[in-house]
This record gives C-alpha cells, structure tokens and sequence, in this order.
C-alpha cells in the first residue's frame, strides 16, 4: 500500500468519521489493555510489535492458551523477530501500543500491508495511540513523528485492506473525575475542542476469504 494518492486516503478518512461520528463520540474505555484482552478471548498466537520490555507476554499468557511473540528493531531486546520479513507463521491478533505514532506515514503504510499479510483470515489488529485531542499526550515525547486523528489513522488501516470494526478513547481516573470530565465538563471540551481521553485504540480485522476468493486462487 502507498500513501501517494491524496483523495484516496481522504476518502477512507471520511468513511471512517461517517462510520463512527467525532472523537467525542468514541466509546470510552480504562485502558488499551482491556481494550486487547477482551479481543483476546481464550487464546491464540499473538504478535506484539515494538513490544519493548515484552511485559505484555505474562498479562497475555495468564489463563490463556497463547503463543507469544514479538517484533522490535531494539537490538538489545531478546524478540523472535527483529523484521517482518523474518516471519513465516500467521497470527490470530496482531498488536502494538504507541508504536505508529514514532514513524513516518510511508512507513506506517508497509507496516500495515505487513500485518494484512502476517494476519490469519478473521484475525485482529489492536493499535494505541495518542489522542490528539489530548495535545500533552502527542507534545510530550519528542520520538513522536507522525500524529494521527482516529479517522487518519482508521482511513490508513482499511486502505491495506482491513476492516475497522471498533474505534474507543481510554482514560483511567477515579470514579468521580470520570464522572465530572464525562457528565459535569463534557460539554466544555466539546467547545473547546480538546478532550480529556489520552488515548485511540482501534480493533480491525483481517477479512476471512470468501469461496469466491478461494475459487479464483
């Protein structure tokens, strides 16, 4: 996938926005890791990509039937993988949390035609980033190359031939500012148009293959 036809990548943004309205419309969830777990299910073999210090690997494997594995450039990390043309088996989820903001569009574009690839027919793709109507969220690392609207993001994703099926923002607070930057100052962000949410996760799937795909392959 490139990302060299203007309209066209404006054309996926739009149907993005259409489908799942404003950032302020986005379901509201405490963490991108419940966000993961609860695509997880049961089980299955899993990627992570950028996973760093792997951390996520006992979180995943706890009362599950997972096979983990992970990608990372880091040469000093211990990974299965250091680049995706290293990976021969195919993954029931695919995730990375706050990677695709550190790279540029280019990249994020073959990183996405790498997972359609690496992704089995019906498999999913989890991605966080910074919301980037949370502008601290974004500003504050100075690694960050690419800042990307949910609907940018989500546009990107589907050109490589994934399908969107759920965008949500995280905040993890206590109960009760929760409830007062929802309910109490919900409509002062709206006017101001910056949100209290400091993340996007978006869930996709790899669409499984029709018979009339498999017939004419």
């Amino acid at each position: 996938m490139t990302v060299d036809s203007w309209s066209t990548q404006y054309a996926a943004r739009r149907e993005i926005a259409k489908r799942f309205g404003d950032v302020f419309s986005l379901p509201l969830a405490k963490r991108p890791r419940d966000v993961l777990l609860d695509q997880l299910g049961d089980g299955g073999c899993v990627l992570e990509v950028g996973a760093g210090d792997r951390r996520m690997k006992r979180a995943l494997e706890e009362g599950r039937n997972v096979v983990y594995r992970s990608l990372d450039v880091d040469p000093h990390g211990r990974h299965d993988f250091r680049d995706w043309c290293e990976i021969d088996e195919a993954f029931d989820l695919i995730f990375a949390f706050e990677v695709v903001e550190h790279v540029e569009v280019a990249a994020l574009a073959d990183m996405l035609s790498n997972v359609k690839r690496a992704l089995k027919p019906g498999g999913r793709l989890v991605l966080s980033t910074p919301n980037i109507y949370y502008p601290p969220a974004y500003l504050r690392d100075v690694t960050h190359r690419t800042p990307l609207c949910f609907d940018e993001l989500g546009g990107l994703v589907e050109r490589a031939g994934l399908r969107v099926t759920r965008v949500l923002r995280t905040y993890h607070d206590p109960l009760h500012r929760r409830l007062l930057k929802r309910y109490a100052l919900g409509w002062l962000f709206r006017t101001l148009g910056i949100d209290f949410a400091r993340q996007i996760v978006l869930v996709a799937e790899n669409p499984a293959e029709t018979q009339a795909t498999r017939s004419a392959a």
